[in-house]
């Protein structure tokens, strides 16, 4: 029976732990450039066929391709699988899906957002420390490619969360047959798993008050938001300071 719960959640279980590998992986990968550089001159020698600028986008983003098609991959099954638990009217099963994908993936967004934060900063205000304010100038010409930079990161991060988000909708479709919500909370329930930090809080209420289910899990991750609200007015405050 529990080999059997494994199965069913290997393939959430999987796309959590690779998208929360990303910053980690990219680290590392940076760190290998460094140590071990790749030699793009001698490899443009040796291709004829090949100009030096294809051969280093080519060998630079071979990896960053294969991880990003691995996310993408996971997250189609993932989807796919969904319909399949709720077709089979697996209430437990769509639940313990969305579960998993909505409390383990909170560390993920968390350090996604403080490393697009400190990115951006250090683009803003440690540009313009760092020019003693002449990049000011350049604002017109540069600001629309922050914005655009700054939507594409947000978007990118929203893509991650809709394999979760349609475990909710499954769980919520199950929820309405089941009589539990109505329609209009069913509607108002499927808008919420596609917000972010929504879509986690929704998640609890759903699992632990309708279906009664992931009670522990949903304290641990009630108290981690605590933390993670307090963090943030305090660094708000500490930035208001300086």
């Amino acid at each position: 029976m529990n080999d059997g719960k494994r199965r069913k959640n290997l393939l959430a279980v999987c796309y959590v732990i690779v998208l929360t590998l990303c910053v980690p992986l990219a680290c590392f990968y940076i760190w290998l450039l460094s140590v071990f550089p790749i030699p793009y001159e001698q490899i443009a020698e040796q291709a004829d066929t090949f100009g030096e600028g294809v051969l280093t986008i080519l060998l630079f983003f071979l990896p960053v391709a294969v991880y990003w098609m691995t996310v993408l991959v996971l997250g189609i099954l993932n989807i796919i699988r969904s319909f399949q638990i709720c077709r089979a009217k697996d209430a437990a099963g769509c639940v313990n899906g969305m579960l998993i994908h909505k409390y383990g993936l909170v560390i993920f967004f968390g350090i996604n957002f403080c490393v697009l934060a400190l990115c951006y900063f250090v683009m803003t205000f440690g540009v313009l420390v760092g020019t003693r304010g002449l990049a000011i100038f350049a604002a017109p010409v540069l600001l629309p490619w922050l914005i655009a930079m700054m939507g594409f990161s947000v978007f990118a991060a929203w893509l991650a969360l809709l394999p979760g988000a349609f475990y909710g909708i499954q769980v919520i479709r199950l929820s309405r047959k089941e009589k539990k919500i109505s329609t209009g909370a069913a509607m108002w329930h499927g808008l919420l798993q596609f917000v972010f930090l929504a879509d986690v809080l929704d998640a609890m209420y759903l699992a632990v008050r309708k279906w009664h289910r992931g009670r522990k899990s949903s304290v641990v991750i009630g108290i981690l938001y605590i933390l993670l609200a307090a963090g943030t007015v305090w660094l708000v405050i500490k930035m208001r300071t300086l």
